[in-house]
């Protein structure tokens, strides 16, 4: 049964006949058949219902096995984050040197540039997803791709958002940084700040077992809500092991879907993204994304109590942080957040660089 909704959910996205299918799961006669409804289209559905068979809708029963990594799966992933999180560092480092230099920089560009430092990486296989590098007004759209017709320059004061990840060997990687370039306003370091303490928000989380992403999502929308402003997507998703990106059944949401699989107990093994955002039209966009990894924290006698380790290790901008609008906790996150960050990549750099990442991960 298990063979058979697999077959079905992955030729449904992959195979362009469809007539392969119908010929496949007309041989199906009087068996017991999972069928996730979400995913089966109604004409496979009638085949395998005209040929006496036994209906079961429910989940793809593998989601879960492929969401909940195993110890040697997450010993990997967290190789394959510091070999991205040295790309990033380096377009950081890029970035920031080019526009003191006034050198032309552009959307486009910049996405070549990072590809190239995740390329140079060994065992990089690809990309994970289209590269999302956005200046300024481009930034407030939340899938903005930068085409030759529509890259900007990065011109005058601002920032830059930039959403990308790999796929290597190890596992796959999904990150989200914002770059202040220039002297920005105090509004935009306003908005900066209420992302950071968002992200922080859901990372320090400490929750009973049973909870799901609805349970958890307000942490990182509180900080954002109070500003009256609300970024129109999920907090959140699963990440998928050299697979989709995108994975459930696991992710951070406020609205209940009784539909959607992505509302299952979190459980010590997944990999969720946290990545709250505020999106202003024609103005700008701000997001910032750690990836983290459900433990298990104590057992007693209240209960099994879980919480996250952030297993993306890549500096976050300071220059447009706010610190007078972080509690004592929130810094103290932040300062050990960087400690990791510089422990991981410091080992793979030369002094030059030793010196820019000592830089960007200062305490404050």
């Amino acid at each position: 049964d298990i063979k058979v909704s697999k077959y079905l959910e992955e030729n449904e996205v992959n195979i362009k006949n469809y007539n392969e299918i119908y010929d496949y799961v007309r041989n199906f006669k009087n068996k017991k058949i999972l069928i996730n409804p979400n995913r089966v289209n109604y004409q496979i559905y009638l085949e395998i219902e005209n040929s006496n068979n036994i209906i079961k809708f429910d989940d793809d029963p593998t989601l879960l096995l492929k969401a909940v990594k195993n110890e040697q799966e997450i010993k990997n992933i967290k190789e394959a984050h510091i070999k991205d999180g040295l790309a990033v560092f380096r377009f950081m480092r890029y970035l920031k040197k080019n526009y003191e230099k006034k050198v032309d920089l552009s959307e486009l560009g910049l996405s070549n540039t990072i590809y190239d430092y995740r390329s140079k990486t060994e065992g990089f296989i690809d990309i994970s997803f289209d590269t999302i590098c956005a200046y300024n007004e481009h930034a407030a759209m939340m899938h903005y791709n930068a085409t030759a017709d529509s890259s900007s320059k990065i011109d005058g004061p601002g920032v830059l958002l930039i959403d990308s990840g790999g796929h290597y060997f190890e596992g796959t990687t999904d990150i989200t940084r914002t770059y202040s370039l220039g002297k920005v306003s105090d509004k935009i370091k306003t908005h900066y700040t209420t992302v950071l303490k968002s992200v922080i928000n859901l990372a320090m989380v400490t929750f009973l077992k049973g909870c799901t992403g609805y349970s958890l999502d307000i942490l990182a929308r509180a900080p954002i809500w109070n500003l009256l402003i609300d970024y129109k997507c999920g907090t959140g998703h699963g990440v998928g092991n050299l697979l989709a990106v995108h994975e459930g059944p696991n992710s951070f949401r406020w609205q209940i879907d009784p539909k959607n699989i992505e509302s299952r107990i979190l459980v010590p093994g997944m990999i969720t993204t946290d990545e709250p955002g505020i999106y202003l039209e024609g103005k700008y966009g701000i997001r910032i994304e750690n990836e983290m990894l459900c433990v298990e924290k104590e057992t007693n006698t209240f209960g099994t109590f879980y919480g996250f380790e952030t297993i993306t290790y890549a500096p976050i901008d300071l220059e447009p942080v706010k610190v007078t609008m972080l509690t004592k906790e929130e810094k103290e996150w932040l300062n050990n957040y960087h400690k990791v960050v510089y422990d991981n990549l410091s080992p793979y750099l030369d002094e030059e660089e030793l010196k820019d990442l000592a830089k960007y991960t200062k305490k404050i």
